[in-house]
């Protein structure tokens, strides 16, 4: 008997996933993982925005410093921005619309100047509270003062080694640790410090904070698919929590309803501010069934994610991800 009587959580699939063609004589394939690499490739790393990507000069691109600051400074040109001292980061991004699955989370290795070198510049003022970014798209939205002086906000410049793509912000776009991506906007032309901001999509009722939850999810088996019985099968997919709860501890992986749990084997991983990806071998039953398969992380904060979802301090954690497949005879 299923479990989940009162919720169903679907994932998104693989779509055009394509399975590796073993012949007769070969050696197994590895595993399918997913995601299969630490850092996603910049052709790979998903794309989000409210409209078009702006495409933007370097040669003219200037951003300006406005508001609430003590002292005015000529609009920054992005030679003044990389003449700054650099400081270089992986960091995982994850869309506020895709709380379950990995279609909108991408993680990539970054390049950029730390937002409170800029900020120390012009001296905010005392009555000064948020960040609002102002971005060449028409999006804009503001973070705490108190997070932009944080040594671990970051305005990047390059992404996995080269400069950043028009579809991710070119020339600059900012790295706001621990929130989703409506809190990392991209091509932006103006930062100003204000009393207060009411954001683009705050203005359309969404979470005003948009912090990134404690989460598992499953890429491989993607939902509905078919698993050969009597073999060796990889369980594989990501976990993370931004830092919210001291980073990712262990995940656990279920094919009983949440009956018995057994350890995933993580694989890679780099901060808590970078999503690990993990694997489990599942020695698959022969007789053919429905299944359902469930991932869980618990970070080191001792926090498990349970099947609808925690509401904790300073953030909670969502359901743990299920998938339904089926074992099929050999």
């Amino acid at each position: 008997m299923k479990r989940r009587t009162f919720i169903k959580l679907s994932a998104i699939s693989a779509a055009g996933m394509v399975l590796p063609l073993q012949l007769e004589g070969q050696a197994p394939a590895k595993p399918l993982l997913k995601p299969n690499t630490l850092i996603t490739p910049n052709a790979d790393f998903y794309i989000l925005q409210i409209g078009d990507p702006a495409v933007l000069d370097a040669a003219t691109w200037r951003m300006a410093i406005t508001g609430l600051i003590e002292k005015q400074m000529p609009p920054l040109r992005l030679e003044d921005i990389v003449a700054m001292e650099s400081v270089e980061a992986t960091r995982t991004l994850k869309c506020i619309g895709d709380p379950i699955g990995t279609e909108q989370m991408s993680n990539a290795h970054w390049k950029g100047v730390r937002l409170r070198d800029l900020l120390e510049k012009v001296g905010p003022k005392p009555e000064a509270k948020v960040v609002v970014f102002r971005c060449a798209d028409g999006y804009h939205t503001a973070i705490p003062l108190e997070d932009a002086m944080r040594e671990d906000t970051l305005l990047a410049y390059e992404m996995n080694g080269v400069p950043l793509p028009t579809e991710h912000g070119f020339p600059i776009r900012l790295l706001n640790p621990g929130h989703y991506g409506t809190k990392n906007p991209k091509w932006i032309v103006n930062i100003h410090l204000a009393k207060a901001h009411e954001s683009y999509w705050e203005k359309r009722g969404w979470d005003p904070i948009a912090n990134v939850k404690l989460g598992t999810m499953i890429g491989t088996p993607s939902e509905g698919e078919k698993i050969t019985g009597g073999k060796i099968y990889t369980v594989s997919g990501a976990a993370f929590d931004a830092g919210h709860h001291g980073g990712i501890k262990k995940v656990e992986v279920s094919v009983d309803f949440g009956q018995t749990w057994q350890e995933a084997e993580i694989w890679a991983k780099d901060t808590p501010l970078a999503w690990v990806l993990w694997k489990w071998d599942w020695q698959v039953p022969e007789e053919a069934n429905p299944v359902e398969v469930y991932a869980r992380a618990t970070a080191h904060s001792g926090v498990t994610q349970d099947e609808i979802g925690l509401e904790l301090e300073p953030v909670g954690a969502i359901p743990y991800h299920m998938i339904d497949a089926a074992i099929v005879e050999p």
